[in-house]
């Protein structure tokens, strides 16, 4: 039977689907636009995307090339970034109109595959949060590998489980992070798991022979050296309770570490550094819990969207070095997982996949509730960087409002990982 055109899912007859279609689009388009106007040129942004522009030029200028720039990035994602030099953008303004395009364009194609597979709903839900993120959005390069992961979770879920494993392979090459939905969208694929890692394997081992050949064995394995020297960045959930002691003004420090990134130090500091770990291990023992109890009542595709949300969640709000970036982490799967509870149907011929959602519970509803609540801690992330960042770097006027919002955000992040994890838990009970 042939499978129906992606149209029927966008309205009864061809004029009303085409003219959702087309308001979609004008309404990303819009956004976008808005965005890039109110983040990037009125501000005139000299961030993260300074830091790869000069990157950029060292490595071009020194010869060096990717093996003595970018450290902190596996070697595919230091290309990436070196890209656009090499292609003659030269000057500050045309290299950042190249990240915002870049960026801009695995938007669209993420948009476009949820639209294409599942309807208005996911998109609109990807929109909305990409457009409260703001600047994370167009110049972090966090946008690739996110959408790739989001990709990846809504393959698992229509039983293609080849394609989720390259994206999963594919996203672990730019920002290691991915590799956490590794075993999920391997295991989803039932009779077919073997395959599954197999790709994902062979995708890591062409990304680790091209790094090699590019950057040579300590370029490498430099990111992994990287993220274990880091000290408590000031926007994480760990370093909550110090924020607040240093703003009460007694012998904490915020500076600007050689990570390039603020971080606080005192005598605090190190007791919840020790807590992170503790947490780190109680979460990876947490989600070994989860996994082994979904194969044990057969790996229902329904429970992908809590449990990646739940996987990707507890590396976030235990890790020391939380970025504004990575709620993008968290948007896109929590898009693809909205997507597919609204309309997602598998490939011609494929197993049909299970409801998505809690038992007992319309997998919709829980889906929409689950992103509406992303949408307010990305709100929140927002007011806190870049909005009220300052009152982060010194004690100042806008310290008491950015405290304040930042401790909402980081307890709110940590309710929302409880949350997918209790779902997580209920949508296992399936099988």
């Amino acid at each position: 039977m042939p499978r129906p055109s992606p149209l029927v899912r966008w309205g009864r007859d061809p004029a009303t689907a085409w003219a959702t279609v087309a308001a979609v689009a004008v309404a990303w388009l819009a956004l976008k636009l808005v965005s890039v106007w109110a983040w990037v040129v009125v501000p005139g942004e000299y961030g993260d995307t300074y830091y790869y522009f000069l990157a950029a030029q060292d490595a071009f200028t020194s010869g060096t090339g990717v093996r003595g720039v970018l450290t902190e990035y596996p070697t595919p994602a230091g290309l990436l970034l070196l890209a656009p030099w090499a292609l003659g953008v030269t000057d500050y303004d045309g290299y950042r109109a190249v990240i915002v395009a870049l960026t801009s364009l695995a938007d669209a194609a993420f948009a476009a595959l949820l639209g294409r597979r599942t309807g208005p709903v996911g998109v609109l839900g990807w929109v909305a949060l990409t457009t409260v993120l703001g600047q994370v959005a167009l110049l972090r390069l966090d946008m690739l590998p996110a959408v790739a992961a989001g990709a990846a979770v809504l393959y698992a879920w229509q039983g293609r489980s080849a394609a989720a494993s390259v994206l999963v392979g594919l996203g672990t090459g730019l920002k290691l992070w991915p590799v956490v939905l590794a075993p999920l969208v391997a295991l989803a694929a039932r009779g077919r798991r073997a395959r599954a890692f197999a790709w994902f394997v062979g995708t890591g081992v062409l990304l680790a022979a091209g790094s090699l050949l590019a950057g040579g064995w300590d370029r490498l394995v430099s990111p992994l050296g990287y993220q274990g020297e880091r000290g408590l960045q000031i926007e994480s959930v760990l370093a909550t309770w110090p924020m607040r002691v240093w703003a009460s003004g007694t012998d904490h420090r915020v500076w600007y570490s050689d990570f390039r990134a603020f971080e606080v130090e005192g005598p605090s500091v190190g007791l919840w550094v020790q807590v992170g770990g503790v947490a780190a291990a109680l979460a990876v023992l947490g989600c070994a819990l989860l996994l082994a109890r979904w194969l044990r009542r057969g790996s229902p595709r329904g429970a992908l969207g809590p449990l990646a949300l739940t996987f990707v969640g507890a590396f976030v709000i235990t890790s020391p070095a939380l970025s504004p970036q990575y709620l993008l982490w968290l948007a896109a799967p929590a898009a693809a997982w909205c997507a597919a509870a609204w309309g997602a149907e598998p490939e011609a011929g494929r197993q049909t996949p299970e409801p998505s959602g809690a038992r007992g519970v319309d997998g919709r509803v829980v889906s929409l509730a689950t992103l509406v609540a992303l949408l307010v801690l990305c709100l929140l992330t927002t007011a806190v960087y870049p909005v009220f960042y300052g009152g982060l770097t010194s004690v100042n006027d806008h310290t008491s409002r950015a405290l304040a919002l930042l401790t909402a955000r980081n307890l709110g992040l940590v309710g929302f990982v409880a949350w997918t994890a209790a779902l997580a838990r209920a949508a296992t009970a399936r099988g």
